[in-house]
């Protein structure tokens, strides 16, 4: 067969690989503050190379009321922020957004809301994750890459830049859509007064079940078990 015959059948037999991408963890959280449902919380956690030098894609949707956030999260091999991007709407208007990328040791990032906008640049340390107010999903990545250390944990909305220290608890259980699943649970608190501001219960593949702030009394549960979960 001659060669271009050859190349041209090739062509024509051979699939287009898609890009790969693995889904981490997805689900919906159902939001309530001191007991009382104020709302849900639908994210996605992907690997896939979607962005130049990220690795992680993190979506969600955070609702409470007529409010809704989007969160785009773009993170790197060791969970490190890459990009971030929310986006804060009221009813059908925007109301301010946030952005910021790390271009090596430096965050450079840009706040808008209705009155105003600033721009700031900081350093970052080395461990550090995002840890935006009063979203929950994205503390997979601290979980995940930041057990044995102390890490630090950066709201891009905000200044904030607290140093925790992650331990993990006992074995527990969650009761998700009527199963109790085993869990264990892991505590963040503040590394200079120790303070708690989370607890955080996974399950055994390290996706979390349930989550509580108690300086807002914000908890987490999710609405549905995640796949391939251990019941009892």
């Amino acid at each position: 067969m001659p060669l271009l015959r050859l190349l041209l059948l090739l062509a024509v037999v051979t699939p287009t690989l898609p890009a790969q991408v693995t889904i981490l963890d997805e689900g919906t959280f159902s939001r309530s503050v001191n007991g009382t449902r104020v709302g849900r919380e639908d994210f996605s956690i992907r690997a896939a190379r979607s962005t130049p030098g990220a690795v992680f894609v993190a979506q969600a949707n955070v609702l409470e009321g007529e409010q809704r956030r989007t969160v785009v999260l773009n993170a790197d091999s060791l969970g490190g922020p890459v990009r971030f991007q929310l986006e804060s709407r009221e009813a059908n208007t925007v109301v301010g957004s946030v952005v910021g990328e790390r271009q090596r040791s430096l965050w450079s990032g840009r706040i808008l809301t209705q009155r105003r906008e600033s721009a700031r640049e900081l350093p970052l340390p080395a461990d550090v994750f995002i840890a935006e107010a009063g979203v929950v999903h994205a503390l997979w990545f601290v979980l995940r890459f930041g057990q044995d250390r102390d890490v630090v944990l950066f709201a891009p909305s905000g200044p904030s830049q607290d140093t925790v220290r992650i331990s993990k608890g006992s074995t527990d259980s969650v009761t998700v859509a009527g199963r109790v699943l085993e869990a264990v649970r892991w505590t963040l608190h503040d590394a200079g007064d120790g303070r708690l501001l989370w607890e955080i219960w996974l399950d055994a593949a390290g996706r979390i079940l349930r989550a509580r702030h108690p300086a807002t009394g914000l908890e987490a549960l999710r609405d549905d078990p995640p796949s391939e979960t251990t019941s009892r």
